[in-house]
Formats: structure tokens, sequence, C-alpha cells
């Protein structure tokens, strides 16, 4: 116990908070790049899955790859056609979506930290929010299309 005492004695309280604490500059600059990570890698992702819904869709209906509408997978044309569109609308929703967040991006530098983080909160709530009325888009496209066995509608008898 007294070789403990003895050695806290002897420390230097100023040099072990400098290599403890890190340099607050660089720390800004972390949660400022944390905040650009977390604005762009929704439209990125968004933008990615689209060119793969368009380039090279799922071939069949199945629950783990694919845009899955319970009503675009009924049939393998109902499938096929659900890919598409949400391909298009993902492709363009991604593209426009990253223009618009990188330069909201170039905009947070020189903010505070809070404002930063603010406008991190709102452009991730409108991309939230865009992604969800574009996928109420595409499954409103193909319930007009479609009926809830997969066939288009107007093709076949009602009886």
């Amino acid at each position: 116990m007294d070789s403990l005492l003895e050695l806290l004695k002897n420390m230097d309280i100023d040099s072990l908070a400098d290599t403890l604490v890190p340099d607050l500059s660089s720390v800004l600059g972390r949660v400022e790049l944390v905040l650009r990570i977390a604005v762009m890698a929704g439209p990125l992702m968004l933008l990615g899955f689209g060119l793969v819904f368009l380039l090279a869709p799922p071939k069949e209906a199945n629950y783990g790859l694919g845009y899955r509408f319970w009503w675009g997978m009924a049939s393998l044309e109902a499938w096929q056609f659900t890919q598409r569109v949400a391909g298009m609308a993902w492709t363009g929703l991604g593209t426009v979506l990253s223009i618009v967040m990188s330069v909201m991006c170039n905009g947070m530098r020189g903010m505070e930290i809070m404002d930063m983080v603010w406008r991190a909160v709102k452009c991730l709530c409108w991309e939230l929010g865009l992604l969800a009325l574009a996928c109420l888009v595409i499954n409103g496209i193909v319930v007009a299309r479609f009926d809830h066995y997969g066939f288009r509608r107007g093709t076949y008898d009602e009886e």
C-alpha cells in the first residue's frame, strides 16, 4: 500500500491529463466525420440497392433479397415488375438525395457542434420520410397494376 501511495505522489497530473484526454479539435473533427458518414450512408445505400434491383434483380420471389411486398410476390410477373419499379424509384431517389445531402454536408463546415448534430438529424428525418413515401408509391403502383393473386388487372374474367 505504501508503494502505491508513493507512486501516486510522484505522478505528474498534467502529463497524465494530456495523455488520457484527447485534443478537443480532433474530437470535433471526428464528430463532423461521423455526422457526414451518417448523412451520406442512406442515399448511397439507396442508390446501390436501386441499381441492384434494376441491373441484377432476383429472378424469383423470395424472402431474402429484393423489394418484398406481398402483393408483388404473388406471381413471377408481379415480382419482376415490382423489382423494376423499385429499382427506378430508388435509383432516382438515391441520386437526388446523394447530391442534396452532399451539399448539406458541405454546409456543415464551421458550424457549432450541436448545430451540426441537429442538421444531421433533420437530414436523416428527410431521408427516412422520402424513403417511406417512395415505398408507398411503389406499393401503390403495384396494387394498381396487379391484383392480390398476381394477375394483371383486367386480363381475366372475374366471376
